[in-house]
């Protein structure tokens, strides 16, 4: 058994074998990266392990994260549907589906751009250029909506 099927089956462990996998590889690949570093390391093993963990545990409190707030929308009555409401729904399913998702946790789930950032996993940089641009792309048509 090579160093990368042991890593791989001792994260999967308490942790369903598919995301360890992944760990494990996304650590191999952090180490290649760094292998000029990592190879005086006195456990070279033992980084790539550290590593592999530390993503395991930071997807599963992201999971959590991302549970949590699916837990906590609520579907409205048809009664307290407007027409305002209607118009937002169909503007946003013009975005991309990931746009959607940014525009909708910060939006309508009010997270911060730093906690949308961590619950996707990408850089807050992303996340408010991905709200500039879907605000840039919202405006005229919602404009249009209200106007019509």
């Amino acid at each position: 058994m090579d160093r990368y099927d042991r890593l791989r089956a001792e994260r999967g462990e308490g942790f369903d074998t598919e995301s360890a996998a992944d760990a494990v590889q996304e650590a191999f690949i952090e180490a290649d990266r760094r292998w000029r570093r990592i190879s005086r390391y006195d456990d070279p093993t033992g980084w790539i392990r550290r590593v592999a963990l530390n993503r395991l545990r930071n997807g599963e409190r992201n999971r959590r994260r991302r549970l949590e707030i699916l837990d906590g929308i609520q579907v409205l009555p048809d009664e307290d549907v407007t027409a305002d409401l209607v118009d937002l729904r169909r503007a946003l399913e013009q975005l991309p589906e990931r746009s959607r998702l940014i525009v909708s946790l910060h939006y309508l789930a009010a997270l911060s751009v730093a906690e949308v950032a961590s619950t996707l996993e990408i850089a807050d940089g992303t996340v408010k250029s991905t709200l500039r641009d879907a605000r840039k792309r919202l405006r005229p048509e919602l404009q249009e909506e209200r106007h019509a």
